[in-house]
């Protein structure tokens, strides 16, 4: 069996200095999960593998394979940890509504 998603899982997991426990636990999976998935015995739900995506600061895409470099991965996981620095110094001045549009764009996956 071809395992794609393993591999690049694998190898995300040591580009990132990352057990296969610290994944489970950001993506909040178990760690057998993760080894089946790494091993190739089992293919994961598409929101889990949103989730292991996430967690891993790609896309999906990107952990199926989709031609995304690691360079741009590094690229977006940066962009990402500066927003969300940006976000926690100045979340106490949101309104409700700012917060809930916020909450939206974000489950939308910034698509409209």
């Amino acid at each position: 069996m071809n395992n794609n998603l393993g591999n690049t899982l694998e190898r995300m997991l040591k580009e990132q200095n990352m057990s296969q426990k610290e994944l489970a636990q950001k993506a909040a999976v178990t760690e057998a999960a993760v080894s089946h998935y790494i091993k190739g015995d089992r293919i994961p739900r598409s929101t889990t593998l949103g989730l292991i995506a996430g967690a891993l600061g790609v896309t999906a895409g990107f952990l199926l394979g989709a031609g995304v470099t690691s360079a741009t991965a590094e690229k977006k996981k940066q962009t990402f940890e500066e927003t969300k620095d940006m976000l926690k110094k100045h979340s106490d001045s949101f309104t409700q509504q700012q917060r809930l549009e916020l909450i939206g764009i974000l489950s939308q996956g910034g698509q409209e």
